[in-house]
């Protein structure tokens, strides 16, 4: 069984640098380390690497980071360093320990003669299928550089694409949040202080105060029911979102949401043409850069007429006849790539469709954070009112009887 070593060596541009190391003995951690051209400074037996390591505990590698891998790679091959040498320099310097761990695994398979497309099929869980298909492209048409340089700036724009995303839904979900545990908060803490204050007075009660009331004793009265019923429906949410069908009703539906479905739609289709442009341009069979195509565009519902369009592909139509049947896919997106085919220019022409879908993206988000902002700040302010009056009206009805 392999055993794990912890290291400090000093890297080729003289950084100091750290981490932990896979060896069957010391002596060849050490060697592998010379090999990534570190001078080792520290080396020291670690724990025992178990069988299934860690690396497979955690789920992927970020898009961003990723992207940096691949521009720094196309930058060392570019130069003429070798490819193992590069993903030994690179696993050497990487601050992600998944990403260490990946590439120094990848580094065994290339020293055991296998090509780089190989050693990342290896890995496939790891390493996007876009990037598979096209470093196989690229080794076999001897530009790869080229290639990683595309990949580099093609995991940028959907990395970017997603924080956009993602910073247009996380906002009002953070307010809706908000929301509901300041009214629980003023529900259980404040109104039962006033309750009794209420009570003598006497008098009819508004009837905002009556239901604010009512909530607020069917809160305290069964926290003990609340609390279960809470915890397992968020954890029985949370776990079917992470199945296959919770996660395919999630893509259904969020093409559906007012206003986010435009959204969600621009980006997939965004990320269609994207990935095919590239596919297409780098030399990937049409079968299987839609195969490809299918599981990047991350939504059931365009991943289905995807692969239909594939089979129709392979029964003699064209990629624009087999799309034009699905109506996830805008009558825009199906003319210009019509376009593209006829003029044996699909690429670039997938490519400025991808453009146009990606600067919708972007330009929807900033209007959607313009305009969710302040509606779920005038939200806000209408819950914290209702509990407001709820408490301020009978003071008002008390002064006027003191009067």
């Amino acid at each position: 069984m392999a055993n794990l070593y912890g290291y400090r060596a000093r890297n080729p541009a003289g950084k100091v640098v750290s981490g932990q190391i896979q060896a069957d003995d010391m002596n060849r951690a050490a060697a592998l380390l010379r090999d990534r051209q570190l001078v080792v400074l520290e080396l020291a037996p670690g724990r025992t690497k178990p069988k299934t390591f860690e690396i497979f505990k955690k789920k992927d590698i970020p898009l961003k980071e990723f992207a940096v891998f691949c521009r720094q790679m196309a930058t060392m091959v570019r130069a003429g360093v070798t490819i193992m040498s590069s993903i030994s320099a690179i696993s050497a310097q990487a601050e992600n320990p998944l990403l260490s761990e990946v590439l120094t695994e990848v580094g065994k398979d290339l020293e055991a003669g296998k090509t780089f497309t190989e050693a990342c099929q290896r890995h496939k869980q790891f390493f996007p299928n876009i990037f598979v298909s096209m470093v196989e492209a690229g080794e076999a048409s001897g530009a790869l550089d080229d290639v990683l340089e595309e990949l580099a700036e093609y995991f940028e724009s959907q990395s970017e694409i997603r924080e956009k995303i993602k910073s247009a839904t996380t906002y009002p979900s953070f307010i809706g949040a908000a929301a509901v545990i300041v009214v629980i908060v003023l529900l259980v803490t404040v109104l039962p202080g006033f309750a009794a204050i209420f009570d003598d007075i006497g008098g009819e009660l508004p009837g905002v105060t009556k239901a604010a009331l009512a909530m607020s004793d069917f809160l305290v009265d069964y926290w003990y029911i609340h609390l279960p019923v809470a915890a397992i429906a968020i954890f029985g949410l949370k776990y079917y979102m992470g199945t296959t069908k919770g996660k395919h009703m999630w893509q259904r539906l969020s093409l559906r949401l007012p206003k986010f479905g435009n959204l969600f739609q621009s980006a997939a289709m965004g990320r269609f043409c994207r990935t095919l442009s590239i596919l297409v341009a780098s030399g990937v069979p049409m079968m299987q850069a839609l195969e490809i195509v299918a599981r990047v565009v991350n939504n059931v519902d365009y991943s289905s007429a995807i692969l239909h369009a594939r089979k129709g592909v392979s029964e003699g139509q064209t990629l624009s006849q087999g799309l034009a049947v699905s109506p996830r896919f805008s009558p825009l997106l199906i003319h210009m790539l019509k376009v593209g085919e006829d003029a044996g220019a699909m690429d670039e022409m997938l490519a400025k469709v991808a453009d146009f879908y990606e600067g919708e993206v972007k330009y929807t988000v900033e209007r959607l954070s313009s305009i969710i902002e302040p509606l779920m700040i005038f939200m806000l302010a209408i819950v914290v009112g209702f509990i407001l009056a709820a408490v301020m009206l009978p003071m008002f009805d008390m002064a006027a009887v003191v009067d």
